[in-house]
């Protein structure tokens, strides 16, 4: 008896070290060179198996014999999503000779809501892999889009950011032509409590660093109650949306309402057409400033605000001016269209559908939408109307007042061109010179 005993938790001793070191396989990082091991993805929408059936799960081997691109994404990635219709055309063009397959962690009712809602979501034919947590745990990463090149015989071939996912590196593969592709490599455990230059002896401090490859951006304030000081950090930002932080604006200050008088734009916003990481190698730093730590959020700012200036040879300011507005205002007070009681949120507003829904949000969007037209005027929004919002406007464009005027009538609203003194966020090149790079 003593003997069965023994053998059943012998067994059961060799199941669990088995399972326990094809769990520790399985988490393992690859890299450039592996094999991908045979998992199993789950959960998948939009996905046809070999036999050209609906399927929701799929192995690594069923994409044998194809060039294999993995883009992790998120519905809440601007760029990723900006990305979609340019990741279906190459898979329309390049046919059975790849497969990309985008791969979410979200669950897959966050993923089905944008497909139903999202303009560009409607329209996205590539198969999607939600709930992922096995493909992430192979192929770890901070900074989204993130793509993974398998070759048709299981290779990982290449890691990369996602401008390099293009028709040339695509057809270089599949000829085995050699093609140089920058490895992108995550930092994962960066730690953004420490500091970037100043040691603990140092009472005020502020500085400038260079851009940390594989760091996701990120800024915050860490007190040290200790030493009575506080450290404000802002890590591998551009330059304006360094500026944006220092007036109040966090990330975003609408395009009507800045004026850039600066001989070099391009350090700026990356010009179109070029590669994103060597412009952000050379445009993006890290900054951080330390203060005793009674100082006021006011004095801060205006701390941040001239180092800005200083390091980077710019004059950066906020000015009134006194100039021609669009601005929203309600005709008719009373009008109950407007009313909604959806807690959904749904925003059309920037898509080329005929019809634009901007349903359970605020209408602040619409003064967003006004904001970044092309060489527009400043939007101003004096409805006062603070509650959510339900609207349909038959409009091509936010471009042409008079039939966006017409489809705002129903909803007793109208714009009007006005004068109006706003705040500018003004910035110019100063006589200093600082070489950074």
């Amino acid at each position: 008896m003593k003997k069965i005993i023994l053998s059943i938790v012998l067994a059961i001793l060799c199941l669990f070290f088995k399972v326990y070191a094809q769990d520790k396989t399985a988490i393992t990082a690859l890299k450039i060179g592996d094999k991908v091991p045979d998992i199993i993805i789950k959960n998948i929408i939009n996905y046809k198996s070999p036999d050209v059936k609906l399927s929701t799960t799929a192995k690594i081997s069923a994409f044998k014999g194809k060039l294999l691109i993995l883009d992790f994404w998120a519905t809440n990635c601007g760029s990723c999503i900006r990305a979609i219709p340019r990741l279906d055309s190459l898979q329309a063009k390049f046919k059975d000779h790849i497969q990309i397959l985008t791969v979410s962690y979200e669950k897959q009712a966050i993923v089905k809501s944008f497909l139903n809602r999202n303009p560009i979501g409607k329209s996205m034919h590539l198969p999607i892999a939600t709930d992922d947590i096995a493909l992430k745990r192979i192929f770890p990463h901070r900074i989204l889009s993130h793509e993974v090149w398998i070759s048709p015989d299981g290779t990982v071939v290449a890691i990369t950011a996602p401008e390099y996912v293009n028709d040339a590196n695509i057809q270089a593969m599949l000829d085995h032509r050699p093609v140089d592709l920058p490895v992108k490599t995550d930092i994962m455990a960066y730690d953004y409590q420490l500091p970037l230059i100043a040691s603990s002896k140092t009472i005020i401090y502020s500085g400038i660093d260079s851009y940390k490859p594989g760091v996701a951006p990120k800024f915050g304030a860490v007190t040290d109650s200790l030493n009575h000081r506080l450290r404000f950090y802002i890590i591998n930002f551009p330059v304006l949306q360094m500026y944006m932080l220092a007036f109040d604006h966090l990330l975003y200050f609408p395009k009507t309402f800045l004026q850039i008088h600066i001989k070099d734009t391009s350090r700026l916003q990356m010009p179109a057409g070029i590669l994103r990481e060597p412009w952000k190698q050379k445009n993006n730093y890290c900054y951080e400033t330390v203060q005793p730590s009674d100082i006021s959020t006011t004095q801060l700012k205006e701390s941040i605000r001239l180092d800005l200036n200083r390091f980077f040879c710019l004059n950066g300011r906020m000015e009134k001016k006194y100039v021609k507005c669009l601005v929203l205002e309600r005709f008719n007070k009373d009008n109950h269209l407007l009313a909604t009681d959806n807690n959904v949120p749904l925003n059309t507003l920037h898509s080329k559908d005929s019809i634009k829904v901007l349903s359970g949000a605020s209408i602040s969007n619409i003064i967003w939408e006004l904001n970044e037209l092309p060489n527009g005027l400043p939007a101003i929004d004096h409805t006062g109307i603070t509650a959510n919002v339900e609207m349909h406007l038959q409009i091509s464009s936010f471009s042409n007042t008079v039939s966006v005027n017409k489809a705002l009538a129903p909803y007793g609203l109208i714009l009007k061109e006005e004068m109006q003194e706003v705040d500018f966020f003004v910035l110019t090149d100063s006589k200093q010179t600082i070489n950074l790079n």
